[in-house]
């Protein structure tokens, strides 16, 4: 196979990821919108602004939602219309309804009959895209069973023991499976590439307007790769998880030793989140030619290394920053307490930033406006003391 299906572990593990996610989301979630009869619904007919927060055993989204939607439950359906992103995590899930945004599903049996404009990630045992199913632009799927009866415009990536297609796609499809099937009324527009130990069972019926390619895996390596595949999914989340203790821990740190740092700190997002936001552009171009160039003189050595060791840990505290900020925002939009020193707030916008940060394309612009966002709101914060602000300062620190 001349291209390389640089995919096929990116998509494990970016889908595990998002079960963590979600399920980490899930903790904060049940504690704040559960109620007593572990059912959590939105009517027909009823609007809500988001973003919208369901957890239960049973939940049911008939309503609509105007924004990003996090569920969380052991049966979900959603019926109605989500304008923004859905994460939802179960150990069931139905989705008949229209999702403007991207669809993050993780549980046992997913199966989706609605209709999503932008891009669908599927992690589960069974995964079922039925004949009513619209995507609007890319799918990933991953499960032991994956059947594709709906209409996909743009590319399929997916990986699974059994895989069976029946639908149209638009673009290309990339898959790794042992037991490939392409039925009757299956349509590609694109390259059919997938990676096995047998040749698909394509029907008579079916089209492919590219070429096809099939990769022999070995029986013998299977036992290697099998590994090699588990092992991927199972670093990323250990990862992320050091990544989320981490990030607490250094948060908790300089709360205990200034408390008002991390309020202060992210003030200039809430009053000036615009200016923040420009300050922090420039922050991130101007810094590293000012360390290369301070480099080449002597006496400007030690400053290159002054800068050379505050800006990445700037970059790192920037993460933080705007966790507290969404935090104390959720806190205030929803009038929840601040818990055990704000602590669940933090990690709920640590969660938020992870998985904003991991959808392809858009995970690189949401990394770059945290960044932008976090030095922004450090340096205006930090550049200068007011006598008003020492002031403030002194008082919240007593």
């Amino acid at each position: 196979m001349n291209k390389k299906v640089w995919w096929k572990g990116f998509f494990w593990s970016i889908n595990l990821l998002f079960l963590v996610i979600l399920l980490g989301f899930s903790g904060v979630a049940s504690a704040t919108t559960m109620n007593a009869e572990n059912l959590d619904t939105l009517a027909a007919g009823e609007t809500i602004e988001g973003p919208g927060f369901f957890a239960g055993n049973v939940v049911k989204v008939d309503g609509n939602v105007e924004g990003t939607t996090f569920v969380s439950g052991q049966d979900v359906r959603i019926n109605g219309n989500i304008n923004g992103d859905l994460f939802v995590a179960a150990q069931s899930i139905t989705i008949n309804g229209t999702v403007i945004g991207n669809i993050y599903g993780a549980g046992q049996a997913l199966t989706f009959d609605g209709q999503s404009e932008s891009d669908v990630f599927f992690a589960g045992q069974n995964i079922a895209i039925g004949q009513d199913a619209s995507v609007g632009r890319d799918i990933f799927v991953a499960g032991a069973t994956i059947l594709q009866e709906g209409v996909i415009q743009r590319n399929l990536f997916g990986g699974g023991a059994e895989i069976v297609l029946s639908g149209q796609i638009g673009g290309d499809v990339n898959l790794q499976t042992d037991s490939l099937k392409l039925q009757d009324g299956a349509n590609i527009a694109g390259n059919l590439n997938y990676k096995g130990g047998n040749e698909a069972d394509i029907g008579t019926g079916a089209t492919i307007a590219g070429d096809t390619d099939w990769e022999f895996a070995e029986t013998m390596d299977r036992g290697t790769t099998v590994m090699r595949e588990t092992r991927r999914p199972f670093m990323t989340v250990v990862w992320f998880l050091w990544s989320l203790a981490s990030a607490l821990l250094i948060w908790f740190l300089i709360r205990i030793w200034r408390p008002a740092f991390w309020q202060n700190t992210a003030r200039p997002l809430t009053e000036r989140p615009l200016k923040t936001l420009g300050v922090g552009l420039l922050t991130l171009l101007v810094v590293p030619p000012l360390i290369i160039l301070a480099m080449v003189t002597v006496i400007g050595i030690p400053i290159a290394i002054i800068l050379g060791t505050v800006y990445p840990i700037a970059l790192y505290l920037s993460r933080i920053i705007v966790a507290v900020f969404i935090g104390q925002w959720l806190a205030k939009r929803f009038k929840w307490p601040e818990l055990h020193k704000g602590v669940w707030l933090v990690l709920l916008g640590l969660i938020i930033l992870g998985a904003l940060r991991m959808p392809p394309y858009i995970g690189f612009l949401s990394s770059l406006l945290i960044v932008m966002a976090g030095l922004g709101s450090l340096v205006m914060a930090h550049h200068r003391v007011a006598p008003e602000t020492a002031s403030v300062q002194t008082e919240l620190d007593l």
